[in-house]
């Protein structure tokens, strides 16, 4: 195995050695003031096998303190008086490295370091010249039995060196890899208070590695950090939270006022569903009206026929009379006929007088807001508020609207924006649906109000039908009478009821004429009946829309409440935020202090690792060195020397090197 790893750490510890500052302080104590360099000695596995201190003195009469079970000075000659734990001895060396043994310390960390071949963990000693897949795994904790604080005052350096010629594909994560030479060298810094686990991985043949190098330190870092940029940008941070926070507050405000507008908007819905299903209601009495007026206009219709026969009896009964009284022919039976048939038409007509009132006075506009007040709905103020509710509608489509752009391209309130614009919607359609009911109130009126006018002209008709009829039965009677008592007056008789006959001719038109109309006015009932299924059709369909629109603003209204109490969740956060952020700039002055301050470590008095007796210890460095992992060589002759060793030798000695 090389050596050039011991010589680079031994060369490494005489370099802290002897750049140590020669003029030391006076320090009014009972100990010499000195630096303390401790080596530690340990295996592969970094399990403690010896541990040194070497004690740097500076002056002529030393005293100090600690347990050792060796004690030898390395660069002078002279003897070291020890009576307990009180070391005293004359130097003339100027300044004088003293070494002791310790006697089992428990050294600040707890240091592992394991080795796995191919998933197999192994002993230094089995993984000597081995190949595979290697994993070394190094950890580094507080060990809880060694005196406090230096754990936290002290960091580590940790190094590896691996041969390139034996590892390929070396990997350690958070580590420092540098090539030196033909090795690899890992290096780990690990700060004071902290500890680490880490692996290095590679693939090795015939494996051997130098020994491994650990020195702890304290920290003395000079970090001139410039912050001004920083707090800038603080500032600007700080700035725009402000502004974010007046944002929320004024979505917060503005959601308040939607939740009141949806609350009112959930009222008017309401009472337009109940409105729309008490209208429902009223149309569907007004139909079973209809159909009871269509079955008395089609009895009239009906009737019409018997009118026409009954008039064109009496028109041939006329012409009978006439042709009889020409030949100068009549009898009583003759006239009791005429009499029932005058009867009959008479009877016909009125009867077509009271369906003609009856069609008049249902047919109506008018008549139909009655019957729909009557059952709980009035027109009138159905198609106001059908008006002020689309008004407010459009309101709350504006102010949704202003909602949406306040939130739109706010990142977290993709949600909330897509359920506005969803509501938006649906209040629109709502718009179209009462726009169209109200042109629906509109056409009916129209329609109704035609209707009503064409009834009217039938119900005078037929009313002036039957005056006239009455005039006409009561000459028909008078007249009967007259020839019951006059039957020998032929020739009279006869000349009357020729111009009787030639009257009923047109009165005979006119009833034609009604008869007509009247098969007309059916005609166009028939139209008022379908039209009517399409209103008590659109009429369900204004129930259910209104039901769905009543729906549709309690899911509105849950919807601004989500959005009020998100908005109240954002304000308050907005507003937390700002105020957690108000004294940012010394938060982070704060915290760069301490960051800084956990990379140097506490930075308290500096305190003996040998004895807390010593007091007037101006420095104390760790140097631990692992055993190499080697191939066992065959053992060569040494010869035994006698000769007084130097201090390099002594040093190197120290370590195992000669």
């Amino acid at each position: 195995m090389k050596k050039k790893a011991f010589i680079s750490t031994i060369s490494a510890a005489a370099a802290i050695l002897l750049t140590t500052n020669a003029a030391m302080p006076v320090f009014a104590a009972n100990n010499t003031p000195k630096e303390e360099v401790i080596y530690i000695m340990t295996d592969a596995a970094a399990d403690v096998r010896d541990v040194y201190a070497v004690n740097i003195y500076s002056g002529t009469r030393i005293t100090d303190y600690g347990s050792y079970s060796d004690l030898k000075l390395l660069n002078a000659e002279g003897d070291v008086s020890v009576n307990g734990d009180k070391i005293t001895f004359e130097n003339h060396a100027g300044r004088v490295y003293l070494q002791g043994k310790m006697e089992a310390p428990e050294i600040p960390w707890d240091i592992q370091i394991q080795y796995f071949l191919d998933g197999k963990e192994l002993t230094a000693q089995e993984l000597a010249g081995k190949s595979g897949r290697l994993v070394i795994r190094f950890s580094v904790a507080e060990n809880k039995k060694c005196r406090e604080g230096f754990f936290d005052q002290y960091a580590l350096q940790a190094s590896f060196t691996l041969d390139t010629a034996l590892c390929d594909n070396i990997m350690a994560e958070n580590a420092t890899l540098a090539n030196v030479g033909s090795d690899k060298q890992i290096t780990y810094t690990i700060l004071p208070g902290k500890g680490i686990d880490a692996e290095i991985t590679a693939d090795v043949h015939n494996f051997e590695m130098d020994a491994a190098a650990i020195n702890g330190v304290r920290m003395g870092l000079d970090v001139d950090i410039d912050r001004s940029e920083l707090t800038e940008q603080i500032d600007e941070l700080t700035d725009g939270v402000t502004k974010l926070d007046d944002g929320a507050k004024d979505l917060q405000s503005g959601a308040e006022e939607l939740q009141d507008g949806g609350d009112s908007l959930k009222d008017g819905t309401a009472d337009l569903q109940e409105g729309a299903v008490a209208l429902n209601a009223g149309i569907a009495a007004l139909s079973d009206g209809i159909a009871q007026l269509e079955t008395g206009m089609e009895t009239l219709k009906s009737r019409s026929g018997e009118l026409t026969k009954g008039s064109a009896a009496v028109k041939a009964a006329l012409l009978q009379m006439q042709t009889a009284l020409s030949s100068v022919s009549a009898d009583t039976a003759q006239l009791q006929q005429l009499t029932a048939a005058s009867g009959q038409l008479k009877t016909g007509i009125a009867d077509l007088q009271t369906g003609a009132e009856q069609l008049y006075t249902s047919a109506g506009y008018d008549a139909y807001k009655a019957l729909m007040q009557q059952n709980g709905l009035d027109i009138d103020a159905l198609s106001q508020n059908n008006t002020a509710t689309i008004n407010t509608l459009t309101a709350q489509i504006a102010d949704l609207n202003a909602a949406l752009t306040q939130i739109q391209g706010i990142p977290g309130y993709e949600a909330q924006a897509a359920q506005l614009t969803e509501q938006i919607t649906s209040l629109e359609g709502i718009v179209r649906l009462l726009t169209g009911n109200n042109a629906m109130i509109s056409g009916t009126r129209t329609y109704l109000d035609s209707l009503a006018e064409g009834a009217g002209t039938l119900y005078t008709g037929i009313t002036q039908l039957n005056d006239s009829y009455v005039q006409f039965d009561t000459a028909v009677g008078e007249l009967v009478d007259t020839l019951s008592g006059m039957l020998t007056d032929l020739e009279k008789l006869s000349t009357a009821i020729t111009a009787l006959s030639e009257q009923y001719g047109t009165l005979d038109d006119g009833i034609q004429a009604y008869t007509d109309g009247v098969v007309q006015a059916a005609s166009g009932y028939e139209t008022l009946v379908s039209g009517m299924a399409q209103l008590t059709s659109g009429s369900k369909a204004l129930v259910d829309g209104s039901a769905a629109l009543d729906s549709g603003a309690s899911e509105l209204r849950s919807g601004l409440g989500a959005l009020l109490d998100g908005s109240s969740e954002l304000s308050d956060g907005t507003g937390e935020l700002k105020e957690k952020t108000a004294d940012m700039d010394g938060q982070v002055e704060d915290k760069i202090d301490e960051i800084l301050s956990g990379m140097q470590g506490d930075a308290g008095e500096v305190c003996s690792f040998v004895s807390e007796k010593n007091d007037n210890v101006t420095s104390v460095q760790f140097v631990i060195k692992t055993d190499a992992i080697e191939i066992p060589e065959q053992e060569a002759d040494q010869q035994e020397t006698t000769e007084t060793l130097s201090f390099w030798q002594k040093l190197l000695k120290l370590f195992g090197i000669c």
